[in-house]
């Protein structure tokens, strides 16, 4: 099966009407007819409910606006793992050493680093974000990243999703 890393700032644009969410719209369909599988971070959903909290915070939702997005994306994401659509990744000990080296070395936020060292070892086809943080060239040499708020960014994951397949993976 092929998979599709979707890193958290990517994932929100599944949810809110923004620069991406069109293309996460398209996984999401992959997602459902299980032409792909998508990976998680743990820290995922929480910093995804992070930022609904700070919207609510800086009054751009109110209490119970802000309440029913979380109880719908939490719905979604747990209806999604029980059908098999996606999967949550634990950061696991052996990997802390990558995620300090990749902090010391590229000056990564930690739960980037965190999601990005995640990733690197489930070895997706993709990696799916909406952060400049990743578009550094040390990423190159770890993932093929797409930038879902670029204008190519729909061509770029169809080619490279279709040369993953195209290799069994």
């Amino acid at each position: 099966m092929t998979t599709v890393f979707i890193e958290a700032s990517a994932l929100f644009r599944a949810y809110t009407l923004e620069p991406g969410s069109v293309v996460m719209d398209k996984i999401f369909l992959q997602m459902e007819s299980h032409q792909i599988t998508g990976l998680l971070s743990q820290l995922s959903v929480p910093e995804i409910l992070r930022g609904i909290i700070k919207r609510k915070n800086l009054r751009e939702l109110d209490e119970d606006e802000a309440q029913k997005i979380i109880d719908s994306i939490l719905f979604d994401i747990n209806t999604r793992i029980l059908n098999e659509e996606l999967q949550i990744l634990g950061l696991k000990d052996e990997y802390l050493p990558e995620v300090n080296q990749l902090i010391r070395k590229s000056n990564f936020y930690v739960i980037d680093a965190i999601q990005l060292i995640t990733a690197s070892h489930a070895a997706p086809a993709l990696f799916l974000h909406a952060d400049s943080h990743f578009s550094s060239p040390v990423v190159k040499g770890m993932v093929s990243a797409v930038d879902v708020r670029k204008p190519d960014s729909i061509t770029r994951m169809t080619h490279i999703l279709h040369k993953s397949a195209g290799k069994g993976s």
